[in-house]
């Protein structure tokens, strides 16, 4: 029962519900950031002028980005869409970074 509650709270995979949309979020992250499909996971919520998009990063995917977009912004990659995939590279990689750092500490 948990894990549904936790699911729908979360929305659903961003593969299945916009693929277009992952695929083009994850080719920018791992051309620029050298962040990996694996190294995130990427969920939406419907909203009534869109989705909300929630990333989840980090040692045990326990960092989150979220932001809400209209259906407008998502269709068409616009700048607020680009903007957002940038601050979650640049979180993502710093986040990884140290977390490789605290890894391999004696």
């Amino acid at each position: 029962m948990y894990s549904e509650q936790a699911a729908s709270s979360k929305g659903q995979s961003l593969r299945i519900i916009l693929p277009e949309l992952y695929s083009f979020i994850t080719t920018k992250l791992e051309e620029h950031y050298n962040i990996h499909p694996y190294d995130i996971q990427v969920y939406a919520a419907k909203e009534t002028s869109g989705y909300k998009l929630i990333f989840y990063y980090g040692d045990g995917y326990a960092r989150q980005k979220t932001q809400s977009f209209t259906d407008k912004v998502l269709k068409n990659f616009d700048t607020e869409l680009l903007e957002f995939i940038e601050a979650v590279g640049e979180s993502c990689k710093e986040v990884m970074i140290a977390d490789y750092y605290r890894m391999m500490k004696p």
